[in-house]
């Protein structure tokens, strides 16, 4: 070989982008170029020779792969596009596609293997966002429609099929015909387009038809998709079949008072009938007896059969508490497997004695569920009016205290309220006394965490986060008292006052010209079933003088999964209200693409526990970016919590996840450390 020819093939050897090599048939390199070593992660050929000496065990992420290789390489010599995880020197992990072959002596022996690498981490991420994409499509309940700017329709998901019974065949390259004959005028239905080119977007209800002609009413959302030099691609159109809701507005007075699982009367109603009885036990000088009872079995019922049939075992439930209980007597269910029997007219305890036995005789035989037999007895507590309390709240709370004593007793089916029960209930319940001395806020205080958008760098609002300072155990954990207050019912004190204080805040700190954007402001699940929830919210609003847009209520998955046209129903008027909607700890809980497209939503909020390892994790910058690419189909905006680094936030960034919120930027403030923090802030800015 020349000199010249050579020095071409060393250039190519250092030049080259692909990484080269040649190792020895045990793993060991014998010559590598400046971009494999690049790739793999280390400073140059020399440091990458010298430091990874065992391929098989240093290198795959599966040892096994090395000997697939070595296999491949023995029967045929060469290897095309051999794809495998591995590591880099920092240990993370990366996808590469090898291509190599055999260097035998004049013998036949094997010498050593020459062969190429290409790093194709970004194809592999972008083949699984496109895979979770495809089932995304496929799987949603609502329909889909993708169509060309001329709007001829390119793809149908099956859920459009189903909904309108025309078949793919018949709509694909075809001309997009979506309304109902003479149901729009032609201004409106240009107006969609129009505004859909412009904004990117519109969102509203129509009356489209099936293939039978029948109109229906849905709601249609139009997204355009645009190349990255802007020219318009794709409208992505998402149909809902929400004639069922639109049949059933009249209902909304009877869905306001009665569980619909059940049919039996909610909180709301329930507490109502308890007050009539109270009056009338006022005037006829007799007694009321108050049932709190909570099923013994139904999470196992829940986590072995599954909601349906939890469901099923709620509505058997109460068809027997309607069918052992008197004319007069009302039924009630307060949410879960909670229920609540209201008595009145008790001429004395031992009518309310006879009362219980009635219902606990009743939950003795098994239910049938699902063809099986299953038995799900219940825990008790019973107080009276007046002796254990002289409103429906207090009577509620000690009935409520007395389930949980039986709860705890086993041995008693049912147990009396008495007065000694809190004295007898150790720490937890002496707790339990002083949250309600402390539920009307005096001792409570806000701290409030700054949420930044990584891209401006500037504060986009903080979360507000209760504290209790207590007088003689000093600062006590929210994660010991917001269950407690859960538990006793006096959650809607606690968040009643936060929700308060949080507005006063806002709106002080707006006339002392801090300018926080917004405040969040968590919802449990028991205060967003409370019937008081959007009278509560709306007047506060009102009273703050504060514009709704800057608040936020956060809830949990968990707390709109049962009766979700209901869940739907209380999220629309919050949002009628103008106050902004968040799911917080996204991810974690029971999601459900069909509903989550229902809920009108503002934000998803990253759950922590897939932030806390994203830089180490394979999966989780996956599951981040899937969720960023969920929401912004559905049109939300992302927020990820708990970020604690630097790394964590650019992995995040990489993600499309700009909106972030933990220890990195600050720990949660009181009102003035946070308007310091606002200030020093704007200056360094």
């Amino acid at each position: 070989m020349s000199q010249e020819t050579e020095e071409q093939y060393r250039s190519i050897f250092e030049n080259a982008v692909e990484g080269i090599y040649q190792t020895t048939t045990d793993g060991r390199y014998l010559r590598v170029n400046p971009a494999l070593a690049e790739i793999y992660g280390y400073s140059s050929p020399d440091d990458l020779i010298a430091n990874l000496t065992d391929i098989a065990e240093q290198l795959y992420v599966d040892p096994g792969k090395r000997e697939a290789f070595a296999d491949l390489m023995a029967r045929k010599d060469t290897v095309h596009s051999f794809e495998a995880r591995v590591f880099r020197r920092d240990g993370t992990i990366i996808w590469i596609a090898e291509s190599a072959r055999c260097v035998r002596d004049a013998a036949g022996r094997i010498r050593y293997y020459e062969g190429t690498v290409q790093d194709i981490t970004e194809r592999k991420q972008h083949e699984e966002k496109i895979r979770l994409l495809a089932t995304v499509f496929d799987s949603v309940a609502d329909g889909i429609l993708i169509v060309d700017p001329d709007l001829i329709v390119q793809a149908i998901n099956p859920a459009y099929e189903v909904t309108t019974g025309f078949l793919r065949d018949e709509l694909l390259r075809r001309p997009l015909v979506l309304f109902a004959p003479g149901s729009h005028e032609r201004a409106f239905i240009d107006g969609i387009w129009t505004t859909a080119q412009k904004a990117g977007r519109w969102q509203g209800e129509i009356t489209s038809f099936r293939n039978t002609g029948e109109a229906f009413a849905a709601a249609l959302s139009v997204t355009s998709v645009r190349a990255p030099n802007g020219v318009l691609e794709h409208y992505v159109l998402t149909i809902a079949d929400i004639s069922q809701r639109k049949s059933q507005e009249h209902q909304i007075r009877y869905q306001a008072s009665f569980d619909r699982l059940t049919d039996l009367p909610n909180r709301w109603l329930v507490c109502e009938r308890l007050e009539e009885a109270i009056a009338r036990a006022q005037r006829n000088q007799s007694k009321v007896a108050v049932a709190f009872l909570d099923l013994n079995r139904f999470k196992q019922v829940n986590d072995t059969l599954g909601h349906h049939a939890g469901d099923d075992l709620l509505k058997l439930v109460a068809r027997r508490l309607r069918n052992c209980t008197r004319m007069t007597d009302t039924v009630g269910r307060l949410g879960g497997d909670e229920f609540l029997v209201v008595a009145p007219d008790a001429a004395d305890r031992s009518a309310g004695a006879r009362l219980v036995e009635k219902i606990l005789y009743s939950m003795d035989e098994p239910f049938g569920v699902h063809n099986q037999e299953l038995f799900c007895g219940a825990s008790i507590g019973v107080a009276f009016y007046p002796d254990d309390g002289e409103t429906a709240d207090q009577l509620l709370r000690n009935a409520d205290l007395a389930m949980y004593h039986a709860k705890r007793n086993p041995e008693h089916r049912f147990v009396f309220y008495d007065g000694g029960m809190r004295e007898r209930s150790g720490f937890s319940l002496g707790l339990e006394s002083d949250l309600r001395r402390a539920s009307g806020g005096e001792e409570f205080e806000l701290h409030y965490q700054p949420k930044i958008d990584l891209a401006t760098d500037r504060i986009i609002g903080a979360e507000a986060l209760v504290r209790w300072r207590h007088p003689v155990r000093g600062m006590v954990s929210p994660a010991e008292f917001i269950p407690l207050a859960e538990e006793t019912g006096l959650i809607w004190e606690v968040g009643a006052w936060t929700f308060m204080e949080a507005c006063r805040q806002l709106a002080a700190w707006t006339q002392a010209g801090v300018m926080v954007p917004s405040v969040s402001v968590n919802l449990s699940p028991r205060q967003f079933q409370d019937a008081r929830l959007v009278g509560f919210v709306r007047s506060v609003v009102e009273s703050s003088g504060i514009a709704p847009d800057r608040l936020e209520l956060e809830l949990t998955e968990g707390a709109m999964i049962g009766d979700i046209e209901k869940a739907v129903t209380i999220l629309n008027d919050l949002k009628d209200i103008g106050v902004r909607l968040s799911i917080d700890d996204f991810g974690t809980g029971y999601s459900s693409l069909a509903y989550l497209k229902r809920f009108p939503i503002d934000t998803l909020k990253i759950d922590r526990s897939f932030v806390r390892d994203i830089v180490k994790s394979s999966t989780d910058p996956a599951i981040v970016g899937t969720i960023v690419t969920l929401a912004e189909s559905l049109g939300f905006d992302t927020i990820a919590e708990g970020v604690e680094t630097w790394e964590q936030a650019a992995r995040l960034r990489e993600q499309r996840c700009n909106r972030i919120q933990g220890y990195l930027i600050s720990r949660p403030l009181p009102p003035d450390s946070f308007a310091a923090f606002m200030a020093g802030r704007s200056q360094a800015a």
